[in-house]
């Protein structure tokens, strides 16, 4: 089973983000094109999962990022 393409109610196809962080329920995306934008889903779970099963990258899982 392949990832769906959108998610209901975000208007960017999975194929145009690049990498997340999450912070509690805020997102803030990178798109490939390097412009950040911000998103807060209704069920952030289901966003999260989303975003996994579609292959774009959490920022907090690079090598070198430093959590405190």
């Amino acid at each position: 089973m392949t990832a769906a393409s959108y998610f209901p109610g975000f208007k960017y196809s999975s194929s145009e983000l690049l990498k997340y962080i999450a912070v509690i329920k805020d997102f803030t995306i990178m798109l490939k094109d390097g412009e950040f934008i911000k998103f807060i889903p209704e069920d952030e779970t289901a966003f999260l999962n989303w975003l996994n099963e579609n292959g774009v990258q959490d920022i907090r899982k690079e090598a070198g990022w430093i959590t405190n």
